[in-house]
């Protein structure tokens, strides 16, 4: 289904082409941030989310309906 990366507390996966990277915010809650390929060839400093879900399903859910 897709790639897993962890780094420095935060988890990465690819869905559809996309990446998700699944964070804790500053209440300890996951927040899953959704990028487009483009958006995260742009590297950490630069990028932006296209999307910030509270689950996995719901970020999953946004790029299906993208």
């Amino acid at each position: 289904m897709g790639q897993t990366k962890t780094k420095s507390k935060s988890t990465i996966i690819t869905y559809q082409g996309w990446k998700i990277k699944q964070k804790k915010d500053q209440y300890d809650m996951d927040v899953f941030l959704c990028y487009t390929k483009e958006e995260w060839e742009y590297g950490s400093g630069l990028r932006q989310a296209e999307w910030e879900a509270g689950t996995m399903q719901e970020a999953k859910d946004f790029i299906d309906s993208y």
